[in-house]
């Protein structure tokens, strides 16, 4: 948690009373909202060096483009000083700081069908389209955000398992020899799970574009398809919605993006891909047990989860 100076820092900076603030989450960022003049906002933490704040400015122009557009996105708070991000250091460590305007809207939930139904895919895919076919005319202003590398977001624990770590050096050879053109490649935002968008009535929208870099478009929707199956492929109740998350995404995607045949096929890439990302992210090799077994046996054998194979996904991707 950062300390109460530098709470009061943000209170100061952004102008609103320090008894307004609630705390939400804390992973990579910490994550807080506050009340100013009648109005919710969000506060978020990033420890990182300074220098990398022009990143996070970078951040902060892709999200005034969108919205400028009609995008239901955060738009940036500018602090009493008027710039959209602070530096600031506490206990030594380094911190950028910046806010947003809270967005309207209720969270998914795989138990509640209002939650979590055709249409909620539908219009999570067009939301992604839409950020797509915007970023094609996108030139920022200042900054710029970075690029995929193959390696954003795997850990290197996991070299101790050879069969995993050779998959995925097969994988990245792969991906970083695909074309990069206007159709197919921009920035994205990378990280567009259930967990980062709201639905607000007829309307998805979203946040959290710490992740966002220049990356391909169905690096993007494999990305948001591999956690939409990962955490809502059934309810409790054992109904299944893999089928539909996949078609009526894709469907929605396609109504605000064209997307080519030769890259709606490479889906599966960046499915099997962001399976080997979390793979990595839990894999200890001192503690082996029977859940690390069964993801790399899912990964030697083609299988996503071990009740949906990678074969079954570009099927529901070729209707």
């Amino acid at each position: 948690m950062v300390s109460k100076r530098l709470l009061a820092r943000a209170a100061e900076s952004y102008g609103f009373k320090k008894r307004t603030l609630h705390f939400i989450s804390e992973s990579t960022n910490q994550i807080y909202r506050f009340q100013k003049d009648g109005k919710c906002y969000i506060l978020r933490f990033s420890r990182r060096p300074h220098e990398q704040a022009l990143q996070t400015k970078a951040e902060m122009d892709w999200l005034c483009y969108l919205a400028s557009h009609g995008m239901g996105v955060s738009l940036p708070l500018p602090a009493g000083s008027g710039e959209l991000v602070l530096s600031a250091e506490d206990g030594g460590k380094p911190y950028v700081i910046s806010a947003f305007e809270a967005l309207p809207g209720r969270n998914w939930d795989k138990n509640n069908p209002e939650l979590w139904n055709a249409d909620v895919f539908y219009l999570w895919g067009r939301a992604m389209g839409d950020m797509h076919r915007l970023t094609k005319d996108y030139s920022p202003s200042g900054g710029a955000r970075g690029s995929f590398t193959g390696r954003d977001t795997v850990r290197n624990s996991f070299e101790a398992c050879p069969a995993v770590h050779k998959t995925l050096e097969k994988l990245q050879c792969e991906i970083m020899a695909l074309p990069k053109d206007r159709d197919s490649y921009g920035l994205i935002h990378y990280d567009l799970h259930p967990w980062n968008f709201l639905i607000d009535g007829g309307r998805i929208n979203v946040f959290d574009f710490d992740d966002s870099l220049y990356g391909w478009f169905p690096l993007d929707i494999g990305v948001a398809l591999y956690h939409g199956l990962w955490w809502g492929r059934k309810n409790d109740a054992g109904q299944a919605f893999a089928e539909e998350i996949v078609r009526h995404f894709l469907r929605g995607y396609l109504s605000a993006n064209q997307l080519s045949d030769f890259w709606i096929s490479k889906i599966p890439l960046f499915l099997r891909y962001r399976q080997i990302c979390k793979f990595s992210w839990f894999y200890d090799p001192a503690h082996a047990d029977g859940h690390q077994e069964e993801r790399i046996r899912n990964i030697e054998n083609g299988m996503l989860f071990s009740d949906l194979s990678l074969r079954a996904v570009e099927l529901m991707l070729e209707r």
